[in-house]
């Protein structure tokens, strides 16, 4: 008794959780907007005033507000629960053909920069938004690079003292092209006309040079360069670079920098490997992945261990050069003469971030963890980035900005559901080998998978036959298997070894048919009664094999009724149709239950015939 009632308040718990996580929060509003019906006389719409205590005064003088009859009156924004009731009760009148809070609206700040509308990847993040709540005032970025040159549109951007470690002196002038871009997607000057926006344009640049003309340059010139940022002031690194070679003094003026309370922000590197490159890889950096203009991963982009979000990069095309990221910088075979050019790269993705984190930072969140948290936990996740292409998912800056701000969309409850749900799917290291990715657990659906699973197996256990006539431990192993799985081993990754090995071992029996695959649709052949159907008429005659078996069964049912109701993401070859690809899986989940229930009559009345015989003899 005192396991169901636990199990039910369990229960109950998850569908109050369910049913508040549709509930939003409400935008700000101070007056209510109430649309009576056109045939509403003046002495009805009186009376409906009159009776609910209402000032009602016209929403304007326009024509259209007068033929439609609507009206505001005006409320307290310290009794807006109250409201919420008044407006329901003012809905439910015949002469109201509906009333709801008068929403306040608000332009979005759009820069007059001549070739902003080409910066596809601004919009991508939502830009637009997020300017509207920061634009990274009082902020020290660090770009440890090529250096920067102070081309034209870096005119109005502010700068502080940096220094150039590759000819050791203080002027860290940009020979390449590579660090000047890089900071002017940081912080290009913006909203000037001339010529494109930078995320967090009244941000300060800290120009550090430790790459040559040529993109290359030495470790100790590296890791002088971010101790040095960490020393003067800078709040913010932005390391567009990386090696394949990990080295402990890297790793030291990284944690170095965290203490310092820099927040450090990484390239995941350019060979599309499932090894991110260093100092990404490291604990307290945050490793940036790079996508497309459709907000794919882009084809050269490292993915996997250690990827921790993903912004734009770019993925230019012979035809199509507009797909990179465009800002102003140098010409490299004339480094005094500035150009408008299209870089692609995550050295392009990583300073996104960085311009993000600043606009942050500017919130007044300095704590580096704490920033990597609202950027995580407002990122876009991608569903079904089983080898971690995106991280936590696609970089949104209005969404950072509105979590730094405290201004959310959602009740608390909802949002604590969602930020623990989220922490589990924020990467991390166990130990310098292992990794820990939450992103493809999915741990809600899979608990529930199980429990749907073992409550099936009390019922068929209280339908047919006593405990002692179960076989426990091949029944319970079968039903993981059909269930969810050894589904924790989905996030487990060794460093710089493949992922496969653990998908595979923690993928349950309809997940394997997509286990390497980058989505969670589920495979028709695996995602149905056909293997368990087999399996049946081969090992049903089989005392112990028999019992897994059908343990298999009602894991199966619960996997695919509850992928076929409440988490459905598809199923392969069957078209783009919800409807037709949840009745494939509810039919097979209800199969896959009814072969169970046979399985266990018959292997239960096979025992109790095996048991009487022996009695008599």
């Amino acid at each position: 008794m005192k396991f169901r009632r636990w199990l039910g308040l369990c229960c109950a718990g998850l569908m109050a959780l369910l049913l508040t996580a549709c509930g939003k929060g409400s935008a700000p509003y101070d007056s209510i907007v109430v649309n009576f019906v056109n045939t509403a006389t003046p002495s009805q719409i009186a009376a409906i005033a009159k009776e609910y205590h209402l000032t009602l005064r016209p929403s304007s003088d326009s024509a259209f507000a007068r033929q439609e009859a609507i009206y505001l009156f005006d409320v307290d924004a310290n009794h807006l629960g109250s409201t919420r009731r008044l407006v329901k009760r003012l809905t439910d009148e015949a002469l109201i053909e509906y009333a709801h809070p008068n929403y306040q609206f608000q332009a979005a700040f759009v820069p007059n920069d001549r070739l902003y509308p080409q910066q596809w990847n601004l919009r991508a993040i939502r830009m637009p938004e997020a300017w509207d709540i920061s634009q990274g005032e009082g902020v020290t970025v660090a770009v440890v690079d090529t250096g920067v040159t102070r081309v034209p549109d870096l005119a109005q951007t502010q700068f502080v003292k940096g220094y150039d470690f590759v000819d050791d002196d203080e002027e860290p002038e940009d020979l390449n092209g590579h660090g000047t871009h890089v900071a002017g997607t940081i912080a290009q000057s913006t909203n000037n006309v001339l010529g494109v926006a930078g995320i967090a344009f009244k941000a300060k640049i800290m120009p550090v040079r430790v790459l040559d003309a040529n993109g290359f340059g030495s470790l100790s010139d590296v890791v002088e360069g971010i101790r040095y940022a960490a020393d003067h002031g800078a709040t913010i690194i932005n390391l567009s670079l990386g090696s394949r070679a990990s080295a402990q003094l890297m790793e030291e003026a990284v944690a170095y920098a965290h203490s310092k309370g820099v927040t450090v922000i990484a390239a995941a590197g350019n060979e599309n490997s499932n090894q991110v490159s260093y100092p990404a890889r490291y604990p307290h950096v945050i490793a940036v992945s790079a996508t497309g203009p459709n907000g794919e991963k882009a084809p050269y982009s490292n993915y996997g261990v250690g990827v921790d979000i993903s912004a734009p990069g770019g993925a230019k095309t012979p035809d199509h050069p507009e797909y990179g990221i465009l800002q102003q910088t140098i010409n490299r075979r004339n480094p005094n003469e500035p150009v408008f050019a299209y870089f692609q790269g995550t050295s392009m993705a990583t300073p996104h971030v960085a311009g993000v984190a600043a606009l942050i930072q500017a919130q007044g969140i300095k704590d580096p963890d704490k920033v990597e948290e609202v950027l995580k936990m407002s990122a876009t996740p991608v569903p079904g980035d089983k080898q971690n292409f995106y991280g936590a998912g696609r970089l949104d800056a209005a969404k950072a900005l509105a979590r730094a701000t405290g201004q959310q969309e959602e009740n608390p409850l909802v949002l604590w559901l969602k930020d623990f749900l989220q922490y589990l799917n924020n990467n991390g290291y166990l130990n310098p080998r292992f990794w820990f990715d939450g992103g493809p657990i999915a741990l809600v659906p899979k608990l529930l998978m199980v429990v749907g699973g073992y409550i099936i197996l009390v019922l068929i256990r209280w339908w047919l036959a006593p405990k002692r006539l179960l076989q426990t431990v091949p029944l319970l192993a079968g039903m993981l298997l059909g269930s969810a799985g050894l589904f924790p081993l989905q996030g487990l990754a060794i460093v710089g070894g493949p992922r496969w090995p653990f998908q595979l071992a923690g993928s349950s029996l309809p997940e394997l048919g997509t286990a390497f695959a980058q989505t969670n649709a589920l495979n028709p052949l695996f995602a149905s009664v056909l293997i368990p159907g087999l399996l049946m008429l081969l090992l049903l005659g089989h005392r112990r094999w028999r019992w897994a078996v059908i343990g298999l069964c009602i894991g199966m049912a619960s996997h695919l009724l509850l992928s076929g109701s409440l988490f459905y993401e598809g199923v392969l070859w069957l078209g783009s149709s919800a409807w037709l690809g949840r009745s494939f899986l509810l039919f097979n989940g209800l199969l896959c239950l009814g072969l169970a229930y046979l399985g266990a009559q018959a292997a239960t009345e096979s025992q109790s015939t095996a048991t009487g015989l022996a009695l008599r003899q």
